[in-house]
Parts: C-alpha cells; sequence; structure tokens
C-alpha cells in the first residue's frame, strides 16, 4: 500500500496541479453560461520529436534511393494517393480523414517548434512564454461536465523535459489550467509483451486508490501536502489543498472514474485498439471526449523525441548507456501507430463521434528530405504532413503537395497557427480573444493564421 500511495502521490502532484484546474473551472462554470461549441472536443496525438513526411503520410517512390528512404509506398482507398507501408490500417480509412502535406515554418529547433504549433507563437521555451493549445482550452472552454477535468495529458513519467513543457504547459495562464496527467512507464516494454493488461498498468488510475484505501482521508492530504510543498520550493503551488482533495476526489468516485475505467469497454473494442500503451491511451482519449473532457493530448513517448530518428529510420536505438533515452525506430514505432490512428477514426465515426471530436496528428516538423550517413532523417521545418478526422471537417481529400523529393509545399502552403486556428473554430473559441500575461498586456489568441478552407463543410 505505501508503494502504491507513493506512485499516487508522485504521478498527481507531478501531474501539474490539474485539481485547481477542477476546482476554479466548477466555480467559473456556474457562474456562466454555456458558450457555442462546448460540445466539441479535440484528440490530440503528438509525435514528439518530429515524424518523417516519407515514411508516414506522403512517401516518394519515384525519388532516388537517397530521397525515398528504406521503405515502399503503398496504395489507399483514394486512387493515386499512397503511404508508407508500415501504415496499412490508417491507409483503408482514409476516406474518414484528411491529409495535410503542406504545413511549413521556419525553424528546425525542437523546442522552438515544440512552442510554435502548441501556442501559435515563437518565444521562450523555459518556462514556456505563452499557453499551450490545452491550457487555452481549458481557460477560454472549461470541461463540458463539471466532474471531469477541461485538459488532460495521457503521457509517460519523464514529463519535465522542456519540449513536453513547450507542448502542454501552461504560459502565464498559470497552474489552474494544466492538465490532468496520467503517467506511464516509459521503459516498460509493453510493444512486446502483447498483453493489455500490462500494456495500460498505469492508466487504470483509480484502481490502487481504492475508496477502501482512502479512508484515511486527511493523512492522505497531508502526504500530498507535504510532497507538493517540497516539490515546488519557489511556492507556485499556492492553493495545494482545493487541488488534493479535488484530485482525489476525481479518481475515487462519479463521472471520472468511470470515464478512466478501461475494463468496462467490450473485448472487441480492447481489441481493435490494440495490446499496447498507444493504443489503449487513445480508448481512453475517446472515453475522455466521450465523457466530458474537452481537449486530451496523447503524447506517443517513451522519451519524449521517440520519432526523432537521426541515427536509423528503421532502428534508431540509443546509446547502451541509455543517456538520450529510450528511442526505437519504425519497425517498432509502426505497426501500433498504424493500428492506434486508424482503431480511433473508425471508433469515433461509429459511434457518431465524427462531428463533436476533431482528431489531429502532428508533431513538431518534418524531416530531411535527404537520408544522412548513418540511415536517419534530420530536423526539417520547411514540410510536414498531418492527419486530421472527425470535427465535422470535410475529409477524404488531400489538402496541399509537396516536391517531387518532399522537400518543400509544392501547392497551398498550410502554416501551423492555420491549423490552431481551426481547432479552435471546431471548439467555438473566438478567434478574436485575447489572454493577458504577467504584465497585463493582452496576447491575441494567435498572432496570424485562419481557419483552412477546404475543410469547412459549407
Amino acid at each position: 500500500m505505501a508503494h502504491n500511495r507513493r506512485r499516487f502521490l508522485e504521478g498527481t502532484v507531478s501531474a501539474g496541479t490539474a485539481g485547481l484546474a477542477m476546482s476554479d473551472v466548477l466555480r467559473l462554470q456556474a457562474a456562466s453560461a454555456p458558450t457555442a461549441g462546448t460540445d466539441t472536443a479535440v484528440i490530440q496525438i503528438w509525435l514528439g520529436g518530429g515524424h518523417s513526411q516519407f515514411e508516414t503520410f506522403d512517401p516518394k517512390p519515384d525519388a532516388p534511393l537517397e530521397y525515398r528512404g528504406p521503405y515502399k509506398a503503398i496504395p489507399t482507398k483514394f486512387a493515386g494517393v499512397n503511404f508508407c507501408e508500415k501504415l496499412p490500417r490508417t491507409a483503408q480509412v482514409v476516406d474518414r480523414a484528411a491529409i495535410i502535406r503542406s504545413i511549413a515554418h521556419t525553424t528546425n529547433g525542437h523546442y522552438v517548434a515544440a512552442h510554435w504549433l502548441s501556442t501559435g507563437y515563437p518565444g521562450r521555451i523555459s518556462p514556456p512564454s505563452h499557453p499551450s493549445s490545452g491550457a487555452l482550452v481549458s481557460h477560454f472552454r472549461g470541461p463540458q461536465d463539471p466532474g471531469l477535468p477541461p485538459y488532460v495529458l495521457l503521457s509517460h513519467e519523464q514529463t519535465r523535459n522542456p519540449v513536453i513543457g513547450a507542448v502542454m504547459g501552461t504560459g502565464y495562464l498559470g497552474i489552474e489550467h494544466a492538465p490532468f496527467t496520467v503517467m506511464q512507464d516509459p521503459y516498460h516494454d509493453e510493444f512486446q509483451s502483447g498483453k493489455v493488461a500490462e500494456a495500460t498498468a498505469n492508466l487504470k488510475l483509480a484502481d490502487d486508490i481504492t475508496l477502501e484505501r482512502v479512508n484515511d482521508r486527511r493523512s492522505l492530504l497531508k502526504n500530498l501536502d507535504r510532497f507538493a510543498r517540497q516539490a515546488d520550493a519557489t511556492r507556485k503551488m499556492e492553493g495545494i489543498d482545493k487541488f488534493t482533495v479535488a484530485a482525489l476526489n476525481m479518481v475515487t468516485s462519479g463521472r471520472a472514474r468511470e470515464a478512466f475505467d478501461l475494463s468496462s469497454e467490450p473485448q472487441h473494442i480492447r481489441d481493435l485498439y490494440g495490446p499496447h500503451r498507444w493504443g489503449q491511451m487513445a480508448l481512453l482519449a475517446r472515453r475522455l471526449v466521450e465523457s466530458g473532457v474537452t481537449f486530451v493530448t496523447l503524447n506517443t513517448a517513451p522519451d519524449s523525441l521517440c520519432w526523432d530518428w537521426h541515427r536509423n529510420i528503421v532502428d534508431d536505438k540509443r546509446p547502451a548507456d541509455g543517456s538520450d533515452g529510450p528511442s526505437r525506430g519504425l519497425e517498432h514505432h509502426g505497426p501500433p501507430l498504424d493500428q492506434m490512428i486508424s482503431a480511433l477514426v473508425t471508433d469515433l465515426y461509429q459511434r457518431g463521434l465524427d462531428k463533436k471530436v476533431l482528431l489531429i496528428v502532428w508533431g513538431e516538423f518534418g524531416r530531411t528530405p535527404r537520408v544522412n550517413k548513418t540511415g536517419g532523417r534530420d530536423h526539417w521545418g520547411a514540410l510536414m504532413s498531418i492527419l486530421l478526422a472527425g470535427g465535422g471537417l470535410k475529409v477524404g481529400q488531400v489538402i496541399g503537395a509537396s516536391n517531387s523529393k518532399g522537400e518543400l509545399p509544392s501547392d497551398r502552403p498550410i502554416h501551423p497557427t492555420d491549423v490552431l486556428a481551426t481547432m479552435y473554430r471546431h471548439l467555438g473559441i473566438d478567434l478574436a480573444q485575447a489572454t493577458i500575461n504577467n504584465s497585463g498586456r493582452p496576447i491575441p489568441l494567435l498572432p496570424d493564421g485562419r481557419p483552412i478552407d477546404e475543410l469547412i463543410q459549407a
């Protein structure tokens, strides 16, 4: 019991004091009427490190070998539209998705790019100078159900990396808009185990914290309070008592406990998503937005930059000492990514959630067109391919195009802020709104960008 309690304390408190978000949102929602678009939600699958356009949604089978890379292209449901051979399931649901092959920006740095794509602004990274999209959604929308957090992050235990902070952090909005974080052990090789129970061991948030185990509520709250104060010597976690009460309530009772309970899903649905962490996290994301969470980010780590394949696209193993984290190439990541995306797209449409829930699959940038001398690809902000589905969008189309070597957009360049504008439109958030930073200055929701016309239903 001591070990389980300690894991709960560490996981919950390091989650960004999400309980404050819950308690503040409850108070704010009680004083305000719902706004337009409140029955909408977003699932963001974040491919941290920057996925390759060649090895996902924009292969170049006719390019020279040093550009096209080690994998073949396969046909999708659309004539003339190919995917990488490692995404066969996703290729069969592309009629329910929109692929954008012409996303471009001007930085090749992980931190700046991650911050830019999440906030809409280039800026300081540590701490982030602007709030992430999830924090902004928490601020402007809150949860659809007062018993649930507005913003959930499904991630791994190492959430303090600057890239993760840039993509999922609160900036000047403060800890009341931090995500409620469900963490997973990044070193558990669940992909190889083939056992759902092992793959989701740490996702069953409420299992170790049963009502029987929190009978000594006052003692547990004291432990939480002491842990939080030790973890934050700068006293930025004022109001932690509201956090501990709300967080404890959330994982032990009510709608949230039901939403987090994957065991209530039929086995055929569990199997659809796959016996691996990413698949079961995607299923959890669907359950959360279906229950009333507004914004869910699924971080595909086991380490913060797991798509950062400089060494070898096929099998990008890190040094034996583990100094750079456990990263693997497409042979390892391709099949679970393919199953996760295809299952989520299929499930959202079969459940009639395709108008309510917008799915966005992207990372901070693409990869270099020419394969490097070690068989990898390096950072490339000049071109990226992404996938969107649901959201009431016009799906079944490819927007934009890249040149023959996958270097630059050749048609319809689209900036990441256009994607963010499309997302905020779906959520009913007025693009003309602004937040107030720590200096009292109004900051526009986005500095530029507009919803992508091709995706908007007439």
